[in-house]
């Protein structure tokens, strides 16, 4: 398996789009390790969980500031939270698994 790295939350963000879904592992506030199966396709959300517009300054200043990614949760059905600083490794469907750098 290929071990690339993800350096900055904007690299984050887009490798996830750029993908069907990717499984991340990260740490949950209340310290829980997690991996999540997750998605920004929105061809994968159900059409009634698609938001409504999509505000990118909205998505940008989170991400600058809290360093905080929304993404699809396609096990658990609903949109989750992902903080890039408690982000471990993201991997693709390949098995590209890219570390994340802070």
């Amino acid at each position: 398996m290929a071990d690339d790295a993800i350096n900055t939350a904007i690299e984050f963000l887009e490798k996830i789009k750029s993908e069907d879904y990717v499984h991340i592992k990260f740490i949950k506030t209340n310290g829980e390790v997690r991996t999540m199966r997750c998605t920004l396709d929105f061809d994968k959300v159900p059409p009634d969980k698609r938001p409504k517009d999509v505000n990118l300054a909205k998505i940008l200043k989170l991400l600058q500031k809290n360093r905080i990614v929304h993404v699809y949760d396609l096990d658990k059905d609903d949109w989750r939270s992902v903080p890039f600083d408690r982000s471990e490794w993201l991997e693709t469907p390949e098995r590209r698994r890219f570390k994340i750098r802070r």
